[in-house]
């Protein structure tokens, strides 16, 4: 029999016979998640390491690798830590054509996040003139 106990106002864990379910506001670690236009890849290492693991996320940026690891500062670390926990991921993946990616035609998923669409600049993410 499951029991929930509340760990914060924001994660639920379910204790089950089976396995630990962790829940992150709108998202369970039993969730196939794909997430859309990362940037730094922030979220999606948060909810890995909340989950503890990241076998259930597939993460992707528009941007290749080189142009992640080259405009935001944590992306390197933030991908490392996603690749240790067993994370999918995936770089110059657009998200108006996903049914043409070859590795997502086929998947299902649970939840798909696309936080903050791209606005199109070009430059550092810390240049205020770029936020305006």
């Amino acid at each position: 029999m499951a029991t929930v106990r509340e760990l914060s106002s924001s994660k639920l864990i379910r204790d089950s016979d089976d396995e630990d379910e962790v829940w992150v506001t709108h998202y369970s670690s039993n969730h196939q998640i794909l997430l859309v236009g990362e940037g730094d890849f922030s979220f999606s290492c948060s909810l890995a390491t909340r989950f503890g693991s990241a076998s259930n996320i597939c993460a992707s940026s528009l941007d290749s690798y080189d142009d992640v690891v080259r405009k935001y500062k944590k992306a390197s670390s933030n991908l490392d830590t996603l690749n240790r926990l067993g994370a999918s991921l995936l770089h110059g993946v657009d998200a108006t054509k996903l049914q043409l990616h070859p590795h997502l035609n086929s998947r299902r998923f649970d939840r798909i996040i696309f936080n903050f669409p791209h606005a199109g600049f070009h430059g550092k993410e810390t240049d205020s003139k770029l936020i305006q």
